[in-house]
């Protein structure tokens, strides 16, 4: 038998690092073959295997770490639940077809044996979890079982949404290709907690889909049938697995819509006037189809956000987190108590953790990343002024719509999350387009664009 090393369950055999070149030169010419097409008619293509290769590396990163810094964690978890799900494929095809798309019943966990081995009960029991368990083990094939060849599978697929994010930007401000490159494509944070096996991989994948889909359909028409059953299946995507950032997404895309077509309005009175109208009906009609989502929503639900919140609050003064949680205080159950909380709280899900609070390496390295956000914005703030930035605000849709789910996500997490290690995770579902903002900002402020409605 190969030697192998162990890492608390897991083991990687050295057949697997002589693997991961092979397969990293297969990757490569598949990439400059779909590179070599397309960057004529689109010389931005020039990032694309850049934005691959950082993405791959960045999965090796956190898988490693994973296995020599904390010996275990939840992305193992994750494969080795998603291992069980492909040995029952090669054991029973059926068995399988009922677990994959199925319900996670007594009955079908019933279907596993000793011989597949049994996904973690907890894991297997959260639709959520259980939704990227059924994605993860489908990739696990073509990586012959390997953990570290798995992890670079899943970065491959996951940067097709990453790409399309990219581009979007890129096409509504070409001049800023650079900005959102470092933005979307090689933001540390991003990269790191968003390439190996975890749900936000997949996640943030789905809603670069998504707003790619929402630009190719509603902004510039293209391939509308393509785009509108793609964007249904990220979306439903998102809901099984983390259906709470529906609804960040939900105000910004609606007001983007909108607000686009209102900037084809010649009459700048009548923009004035119908401007506040369609912001009442996005945060009407959004709260309405939040409500319909209640169901998917579990803790994040309307009806269920204060409990939540009491809940984290209360847990933050456990013992178990040993200095690494944070308190923003009690929240009041009612529309003002969420607005007084409101500030403390998008500022804890944007900056935080400060690096003062960092308690170990990967905490240092978001919080260097955050005081370096937290001086731009601030900058930016005393050199523009609130009401400038605003008019840009409502005046630029796909900068509103990034501020509007940044700041919506934020607030969400600001409120409902104590423990910084949770926070940095959930953050990178919206890093990329607070950064892309402020870049935005940035770069319309230097050349001192005059604001138009």
């Amino acid at each position: 038998m190969a030697e192998t090393f162990n890492f608390g369950y897991l083991y990687i055999h050295l057949w697997e690092w002589a693997a991961l070149p092979i397969y990293l030169t297969f990757i490569f010419f598949i990439a400059l073959w779909h590179q070599k097409k397309k960057i004529g008619a689109n010389p931005i293509y020039r990032y694309y295997i850049w934005g691959l290769f950082a993405k791959i590396g960045a999965s090796v990163l956190f898988a490693l770490i994973y296995l020599y810094y904390y010996h275990g964690g939840d992305t193992i978890a994750y494969y080795e639940s998603a291992l069980t799900m492909k040995n029952l494929l090669f054991q029973s095809p059926i068995d399988w077809l009922q677990n994959e798309f199925g319900s996670n019943s007594p009955q079908n966990f019933s279907l596993f044996t000793s011989s597949t081995g049994y996904p973690l009960p907890y894991m297997y029991c959260d639709i959520h979890t259980f939704t990227a368990i059924r994605l993860f083990n489908i990739l696990i094939i073509p990586a012959f079982n390997s953990f570290l060849l798995s992890s670079i599978l899943v970065a491959c697929f996951s940067y097709w949404g990453m790409w399309k994010m990219f581009l979007v930007f890129s096409n509504v401000y070409p001049k800023l290709e650079k900005s959102f490159a470092f933005a979307v494509l090689f933001f540390p944070s991003v990269l790191f907690w968003a390439s190996g096996l975890l749900k936000d991989t997949i996640t943030l994948s789905c809603t670069g889909w998504i707003v790619y889909c929402v630009y190719s359909v509603f902004i510039i028409k293209k391939s509308r049938i393509l785009h509108g059953a793609l964007m249904i299946i990220n979306i439903y995507l998102i809901l099984l697995i983390k259906p709470y950032i529906i609804i960040a997404l939900l105000p910004g895309a609606l007001m983007w819509i909108f607000a686009q077509r209102i900037k084809t309005i010649k009459n700048s009175a009548f923009k004035t006037i119908i401007l506040p109208c369609i912001i009442i009906l996005c945060v009407f009609g959004g709260y309405a189809i939040i409500e319909r989502l209640n169901a998917y929503l579990g803790k994040f639900s309307i009806q269920k956000v204060a409990t939540t919140a009491a809940i984290i609050q209360k847990d933050m003064h456990q013992s178990y987190y040993h200095g690494h949680g944070f308190d923003i205080g009690a929240t009041q159950n009612t529309p003002i108590g969420y607005i007084e909380k409101s500030p403390i709280a998008i500022t804890a899900g944007l900056f935080r953790p400060f690096i003062w609070e960092s308690g170990n390496i990967v905490m240092l390295i978001s919080g260097i990343e955050n005081t370096v956000i937290l001086v731009i914005s601030v900058l930016m703030l005393l050199r523009n002024g609130l009401v400038r930035i605003l008019r840009r605000f409502i005046t630029e849709p796909l900068l509103f719509f990034s501020l509007t789910y940044s700041a919506f996500f934020a607030f969400g997490v600001g409120i409902s999350t104590s423990n910084f290690g949770a926070l940095v995770r959930f953050k990178v579902a919206y890093l990329p387009f607070f950064v892309a903002a402020i870049l935005i900002l940035l770069y319309k402020t230097s050349r001192l664009e005059p604001d138009s409605l």
